[in-house]
């Protein structure tokens, strides 16, 4: 049964998955650069989150960090994700054992445009996992905002993206894309009485979907790669065995995320 999960777990969870279908491309085309989850960081160095933060920021969190390994690096490679301060760091675990600060990437000062979801509502922010390809040598960053509510039985969770360039000041950045649906989830109570709970074979509606983006080539030497976006929602039906499980998916531009299901969430 799937789950409503507290952030930032759940925006882990969600990271990843994007960050993968993302790769998925032709082998010709452009991919994202992913990267995978440390599963078991603490094997790497006990003391991981203090020493990584300090080389972050003296503000930073260190409950919030998540340790990365950019998919195919070279050994000792890492990136760590930080939501206070909102920054992608580049380090290196050496062979005495210590940690180098090679490059971060700090976006706390990213402003945005306010997404349409929330109703005013302050996002929790996060990045994702992966580096997604703008044009030869130009890579952007995904800057999810993520709404969530909770009620009687079950929640939602929604998260959307802005695709902002890695290069430059993210205090002026003007992003790629922008409020990009990114993941979601929702759960519905249907089951009220005792009997309906022993007897159903599943007592909630549920609903999940998550991006992918199919990258082209460019047309022109430095022009951009084009993207193409589309969006994969399952939905598991109260009182329905799993097997009565469904799957769509949907394509949409940038300039009109009203095809999106969403989760029923507001587009």
């Amino acid at each position: 049964m799937l789950s409503i999960r507290p952030w930032p777990a759940a925006i882990a969870a969600l990271s990843f998955l994007a960050a993968a279908t993302a790769a998925t491309a032709a082998t010709a085309a452009p991919t994202a650069q992913v990267f995978d989850r440390v599963a078991k960081p603490e094997a790497v160095d006990a003391q991981w989150r203090p020493t990584l933060c300090a080389l972050l920021s003296k503000s930073c969190s260190a409950e919030e960090l998540g340790l990365y390994r950019p998919r195919g690096s070279a050994e000792g490679e890492y990136v760590v994700l930080s939501v206070k301060p909102l920054a992608m760091a580049r380090v290196q675990r050496t062979a005495d054992g210590s940690w180098r600060l090679q490059r971060l990437h700090d976006f706390s000062a990213y402003q945005g445009t306010p997404s349409k979801l929330g109703g005013g509502r302050e996002p929790q922010r996060s990045l994702a996992p992966a580096l997604y390809p703008l044009a030869d040598g130009r890579w952007a960053v995904a800057v999810q905002s993520a709404f969530s509510d909770m009620y009687s039985g079950g929640g939602a969770s929604f998260v959307v993206a802005d695709f902002v360039p890695l290069e430059g000041d993210p205090a002026t950045a003007k992003p790629a894309y922008e409020d990009i649906p990114f993941w979601c989830s929702q759960m519905i109570r249907a089951c009220f009485s005792e009997k309906e709970y022993k007897t159903s074979p599943h007592c909630h509606d549920e609903t999940s979907g998550s991006l992918r983006i199919a990258y082209a080539d460019a047309a022109r030497p430095g022009a951009a790669h084009g993207w193409s976006f589309s969006w994969t929602e399952s939905e598991w039906p109260a009182h329905k065995p799993r097997s009565a499980r469904r799957s769509g998916t949907t394509r949409f531009t940038a300039a009109d995320t009203s095809a999106v299901p969403f989760c029923g969430g507001p587009q």
